[in-house]
């Protein structure tokens, strides 16, 4: 039977212990930190994909570190396809950054620290491929860490689903299937990589949405944050900032929305905010109007901010 770590069953206040011990044993050490442990709550399960280890991550820690010292003290020549399957997240190494949504990849080298940045609960999928098998069958032998790989279309969009159903049907795999599953991802990961290779104008404009995104996340409590004022932060044109939003088939405004919806949720769930008001949290992001951040938060989120607050207090 293949290793599976859910929380549910420990005591609370050995939660977070267990969580980052059983993530140790799957991907190598790592800390954890949360804003508030009496909830903490997540899953590591462990299978096998065409010989390729592949863990299930899902955790509501504000992030996870990979250090020098956790590098020093544990297995390090792996790296890590890792896919965003819910939430989102902000992976970041050697001054680079990824924000995943939902279907979105990037690859991480476990050799080198590494942080791992979450917007509320999450799940991830993290496939394990050898450094020397990763590199033997990338364009430029290169390794590219923590790039935001879109998966909404091309071979992004293929390997997404690739992954994701060989994941789930992961148990079903004979072992004679092994080296066709194990060809054929690492078939898929090249051909995805290419539109990632230093020529290659797209992977261009992919950092280009990452620094955006980093800036607007160093501004998001401004309630003056605007399109323009944050292409001049960045030395873009306001067009070339609204171009490059639509390519990753979001605007800008909905992208500034969703932020704040998602740290005002965070806030109102936290019982060390429970001394301030909703309204206050709200302007706090960037709101100046409280009938319209409620709308935005029931759309959002199903509920309005008064019930999404008392019914995380009774949990």
């Amino acid at each position: 039977m293949e290793p599976n770590y859910p929380t549910e069953m420990i005591a609370p206040a050995e939660r977070a212990d267990f969580w980052t011990e059983s993530l140790k044993n799957v991907c190598g050490g790592f800390e954890t930190f949360s804003s508030d442990w009496s909830k903490f709550k997540g899953k590591v399960e462990l299978r096998n994909i065409g010989g390729f280890d592949v863990a299930g991550i899902s955790v509501n820690a504000d992030k996870i570190i990979r250090s020098r010292k956790q590098i020093a003290q544990g297995d390090n020549k792996y790296c890590f396809l890792i896919m965003q399957m819910q939430g989102r997240a902000v992976l970041s190494q050697r001054n680079n950054e990824a924000f995943l949504e939902p279907g979105d990849m990037t690859l991480i080298d476990s050799g080198y620290p590494s942080e791992f940045s979450y917007d509320g609960f999450m799940e991830q999928i993290s496939l394990h491929i050898p450094r020397e098998t990763l590199e033997s069958c990338l364009p430029y032998r290169q390794i590219k860490e923590a790039r935001t790989i879109s998966g909404v279309s091309g071979m992004g969009a293929i390997i997404r689903d690739f992954l994701a159903s060989a994941y789930n049907e992961a148990a079903c795999i004979g072992e004679q299937d092994y080296p066709l599953v194990r060809e054929s991802l690492l078939n898929f990961l090249a051909a995805t990589l290419r539109g990632y290779s230093p020529e290659n104008t797209f992977d261009i404009k992919v950092q280009q949405l990452a620094h955006i995104r980093k800036t607007i996340e160093q501004n998001l409590t401004d309630p003056n944050l605007s399109p323009t004022k944050v292409a001049m932060l960045c030395g873009i044109s306001t067009r070339q900032l609204h171009r490059l939003f639509k390519g990753d088939g979001v605007s800008f405004g909905e992208w500034v929305r969703r932020r704040r919806l998602s740290e005002a949720r965070r806030q109102l769930a936290n019982k060390h905010f429970s001394g301030q008001s909703i309204i206050q949290i709200a302007f706090h992001w960037g709101f100046n109007d409280a009938a319209h951040f409620s709308r935005c938060f029931r759309q959002e989120f199903g509920q309005s901010p008064r019930q999404y607050r008392l019914s995380e207090r009774r949990l």
